[in-house]
């Protein structure tokens, strides 16, 4: 038979472990609800960084419950959810870090990101402008504001942004680059040859810097100018079909005339879509008395889907060539 003090001791023992535990799992919680919002944010910002975003965005959601001021915990979300694409959850993320920090220039420079990439123009105009009030040296602001204001068809302000970016940062490739781009559109060839070559003293195997002043340079009718550039283009990229087109535009308008034919067939041959190297070649065949192969060509351009407007005058330009074979 079992003896009654033992067992007394055995449940009296029993009995102060459960107490322990229980007070063990207060403390713990006591613990655990004790947790500063910076516990929180640190821990989110560990998960973020191993890319546990699920789990970094409870975290920080916790972190600006206990601590609705949190700014940095806010911006981080919004972090997490451009990444998740979740876009509006985003903006709400940024827009409350703007009610406690009106001035911080990462947020208002994402929210100008989002609102450009959803082509939100005028918004993304507002808020960078905003920023700008508030550091207006900002180089990246004035970029940001050039691509803005190309989405809204503005080339003339959207210069003007480019030369501020590069007034305060002279190494900001793009800036160059589109400012160059929209110089040259709007026939300031001057403008858009140096800028091209600012970008070529940052990059000389700037592919697009190596082709874009061959076109400005061919304007202005420096044929040697653009056969260096459009050559340079080429040693960078070798299957550049638009760079070979261009060469033979240079060789055809100096009158060499094999040089520009050799140079538009290989256009031709590199990306048999391309519809101008066809028509370039036609006339250079024609330049040649090669009219056979000429109206081949202009043949092969129509198949291209021309408008209808130029297929007429192609059309046209075709049987004068072959009353060209009659005589």
């Amino acid at each position: 038979m079992e003896n009654p003090q033992t067992f007394g001791l055995i449940m009296l023992g029993a009995g102060v472990g459960l107490c322990l535990l229980v007070a063990a799992g207060i403390i713990i919680a006591f613990k655990f609800n004790k947790r500063s919002p910076e516990w929180y944010y640190n821990k989110a910002i560990d998960l973020y960084k191993a890319r546990s975003l699920d789990k970094s965005l409870k975290l920080l959601i916790k972190a600006t419950e206990l601590d609705p001021e949190f700014a940095d915990a806010y911006y981080n979300m919004g972090l997490i959810y451009l990444q998740k694409e979740d876009l509006e959850a985003a903006k709400s993320c940024f827009s409350q870090v703007l009610t406690i920090r009106e001035d911080d220039l990462d947020t208002l420079y994402n929210l100008a990101l989002l609102a450009y990439r959803q082509e939100e123009y005028e918004e993304a105009e507002s808020v960078l402008k905003t920023a700008l009030e508030y550091h207006p040296e900002d180089a990246d602001c004035y970029y940001t504001l050039g691509l803005v204001y190309e989405g809204l068809k503005d080339n003339e302000q959207a210069i003007g942004a480019y030369q501020n970016a590069v007034t305060y940062d002279a190494n900001n490739i793009n800036a160059f680059l589109f400012m160059g781009k929209l110089q040259d559109q709007a026939a300031q060839l001057d403008e858009a040859i140096e800028s091209f070559k600012k970008v070529l003293e940052l990059d000389p195997n700037n592919l697009d810097a190596n082709y874009d002043i061959s076109i400005s340079l061919a304007k202005k009718g420096d044929w040697d100018g653009t056969i260096h550039y459009s050559e340079r283009a080429i040693e960078i990229d070798s299957t550049y079909a638009k760079a070979y087109n261009q060469l033979g535009l240079a060789h055809y308008c100096k009158e060499q005339m094999e040089e520009a034919i050799s140079h538009y067939q290989r256009a031709i041959q590199i990306d048999p879509t391309y519809a101008n190297a066809y028509n370039n070649l036609g006339y250079a065949y024609q330049k040649a008395n090669r009219y056979e192969d000429a109206i081949r060509m202009f043949e092969a351009y129509l198949e291209k889907g021309i408008d209808e407007t130029e297929a007429a005058e192609i059309r046209e330009h075709i049987e004068l060539l072959k009353k060209k074979l009659l005589e």
